[in-house]
């Protein structure tokens, strides 16, 4: 099936056509899962990402008008989804291959942050709560060592808005601390 005839399968199902909407989604998830296993090899992830765009598109494809293509669209958010996976696992890879230095028997001391550097800190995260309550709630969930399943259950909020407000929120943070007010 060609996007044009993909494109076509969109505007019936749409129209409010259900065997239509069941064979666009259908051939979506086929197509989507030929095209995730030639680039993620385990197949949960693969089930995974493909699930998860799949209710990104059921979620808003009648909403958006499309000014190229349904199927353009549709690809890239399978391509969006791939990306935050592998994003995901080498943010987790890093974690894991911290050297091990030796020093792990020796006694840690207790961390002291500076007064005013906490201070500072309270100050930045109560304009960012003027500015944008979500962004501050986000973050206090995120350092308080929520998971971003937990975060997003609690937010009512998809994975990928999770990661665009958190990466908002820090930018927010850390341009706060060092010029002391909020953008």
């Amino acid at each position: 099936m060609s996007n044009p005839e993909i494109n076509i399968l969109h505007a019936d199902a749409c129209a409010g056509n259900r065997a239509r909407e069941e064979e666009l989604f259908q051939f979506l998830r086929g197509r989507f899962l030929f095209f995730v296993r030639q680039r993620i090899r385990d197949e949960i992830d693969v089930e995974e990402i493909v699930q998860d765009a799949l209710l990104v598109i059921f979620r808003e494809y009648r909403k958006m008008s499309f000014d190229i293509s349904f199927a353009a669209w549709a690809y890239r958010v399978v391509e969006h989804r791939i990306l935050a996976l592998l994003k995901t696992r080498k943010r987790e890879a890093d974690r894991s291959l911290r050297p091990a230095d030796g020093l792990d028997s020796l006694e840690q001391k207790p961390l002291n942050p500076d007064p005013k550097l906490k201070r500072r800190l309270l100050d930045c995260l109560q304009k960012i709560a003027r500015s944008n309550r979500r962004y501050t709630r986000i973050l206090n969930l995120h350092y308080q060592g929520y998971t971003t399943t937990e975060i997003c259950a609690k937010m009512q909020l998809a994975p990928s808005n999770f990661y665009a407000i958190l990466s908002r929120a820090r930018s927010l943070l850390d341009y706060c601390l060092e010029k002391g007010d909020i953008k």
